[in-house]
């Protein structure tokens, strides 16, 4: 009954409900127009296997296991990339202003500050919120006892490039030469190379949160969410377009 409810779910709920609607439509169109009928069955299928765990987790894999963080890592300071503010009422926990990704960014940060102790440098201005994402995290760490002479907020960058840059002067300014890059796992690659053009010598890449790997499930191969393949795909994108631009341009 378990099984049966978890796959009837799955096509209930979006997107699994755009997949059986253009496989509808596609039994419905076969005698009258074939080639419409072929197109939507070939989007339902689309649809589904791109929305789908293990297709996403293919994706991610590689991304995600670029880098390993080291058992033991040594820096002058660490630096937060930041990934997400929300927006709303007034919350009971400063983490309640953080998007997912930002949260496991600074859940991670905070034990990495207790285990070394360095200086948090946090990275994120505000593109689309009335407050910088670096703000929100802050908030969140001082919530968690990390004293406010070890937190450094960079607080104009709109994007990866920026963060590397804007980050990259307050170290320089602070006399910070080993940096420790914390992101998320997926992120890591476009970050080390925007960190290392913006001119990062010393980069200790400390990858979080990876999401690919594990054990498989019958419902991996349900339709899903798909964020994981929107982000994948956006990072992909990412880097092509920063090698070229570098290769090119620069």
């Amino acid at each position: 009954m378990f099984l049966l409810k978890k796959i009837i779910e799955a096509f209930v709920l979006p997107p699994g409900l755009y997949i059986v609607a253009l496989a509808g439509m596609g039994h419905y169109l076969k005698k009258r127009q074939m080639p419409a009928a072929l197109a939507c069955l070939a989007l339902s299928g689309l649809m589904w296997v791109g929305s789908s765990k293990i297709f996403c987790n293919a994706l991610m894999s590689p991304l995600e296991h670029a880098y390993s963080a080291p058992a033991k890592p040594e820096g002058d300071v660490i630096v937060l990339l930041c990934g997400g503010f929300r927006g709303g009422g007034k919350p009971f926990s400063a983490s309640e202003r953080l998007e997912h990704g930002t949260l496991e960014r600074a859940a991670a940060a905070f034990k990495l500050y207790k285990d070394t102790g360095l200086p948090v440098l946090i990275s994120g201005g505000a593109p689309f919120s009335e407050r910088p994402e670096s703000e929100a995290a802050a908030a969140y760490l001082k919530e968690l006892g990390v004293p406010e002479n070890k937190l450094i907020r960079e607080e104009r960058s709109r994007d990866t490039e920026e963060n590397a840059r804007f980050s990259l002067k307050i170290c320089g300014e602070k006399g910070y030469k080993k940096v420790i890059l914390l992101t998320s796992a997926y992120h890591m690659p476009r970050s080390v190379l925007l960190f290392r053009k913006a001119g990062a010598a010393e980069l200790v890449p400390f990858p979080v949160a990876r999401r690919s790997g594990g054990p498989r499930f019958y419902s991996d191969y349900l339709p899903g969410g798909g964020l994981e393949a929107r982000q994948a795909i956006n990072e992909y994108l990412g880097l092509l377009y920063y090698r070229l631009y570098y290769s090119f341009f620069l």
